[in-house]
């Protein structure tokens, strides 16, 4: 049986790659993963509905219904993902991934948390040098632009209670990296996640399996 999974992201960011044949919103890349590639999966996030215009209250629970009952949440990373004006507490992002991590019981049945991951989309010139940049040419480290995310998003990556044993130095580029596992929230690249999905999902599962070796924090902040 396939895994549930929701999918989490900001419809209407167009600071993307353009799609063919599906668009170049946030949307767009939500609609290719469920025609190409969660067809084996069993996808809870929303379908073709528009629910735009009901009220929030309405929207949640329906949303609720829907996170409730997956065992990952994929989160969409795009550029525009974040309303600078507008606090974090009132964005729809935070909120699904808070819901994702809790475990809830609705109509007697009780959830677990789920396993999340980000997914890094493209930005409009095809980069993702805006959450991703390689600076060292010696340790190769890849350094993930965090800050640029929600607090919820940020608080739950490198977030291994045991980073001891996964910390080192570069002496070149004088900075502390980490190998292996360390975040609760593992991110990975589109076209990365395309070319083997089954991995990055059984990936995101074992780490939801192994949640107690993290500092995983679920209440969203009232921060901007």
């Amino acid at each position: 049986m396939g895994r549930k999974v929701f999918v989490s992201y900001k419809h209407s960011d167009n600071n993307v790659e353009f799609l063919r044949d599906f668009g170049s919103t946030a949307r767009a890349y939500v609609d290719y993963l469920i025609e190409h590639r969660l067809h084996d999966e069993i996808y809870k996030g929303e379908g073709d509905e528009d629910i735009s215009h009901f009220r929030d209250d309405t929207i949640k629970t329906h949303l609720k219904t829907k996170i409730h009952d997956s065992s990952i949440t994929i989160v969409l990373i795009s550029p525009g993902m974040k309303n600078p004006h507008q606090m974090e507490a009132d964005q729809w992002i935070p909120w699904e991934v808070s819901y994702s991590l809790k475990e809830i019981t609705r109509s007697d049945k009780l959830s677990h948390t789920n396993g999340i991951l980000a997914i890094v989309l493209p930005d409009q010139y095809g980069s993702y040098d805006y959450y991703i940049t390689q600076p060292c040419s010696v340790c190769k480290t890849r350094q993930f632009g965090v800050k640029k995310l929600f607090q919820i998003l940020q608080d739950n990556m490198f977030n291994s209670k045991d980073k001891s044993e996964i910390q080192g130095h570069c002496p070149s580029c004088n900075s502390t990296f980490y190998r292996g596992g360390h975040s609760y929230i593992e991110s990975v690249k589109w076209l990365d996640f395309l070319s083997n999905k089954d991995h990055y999902l059984d990936r995101a599962a074992n780490i939801r399996d192994d949640r107690k070796s993290y500092n995983i924090v679920k209440e969203v902040k009232n921060g901007w």
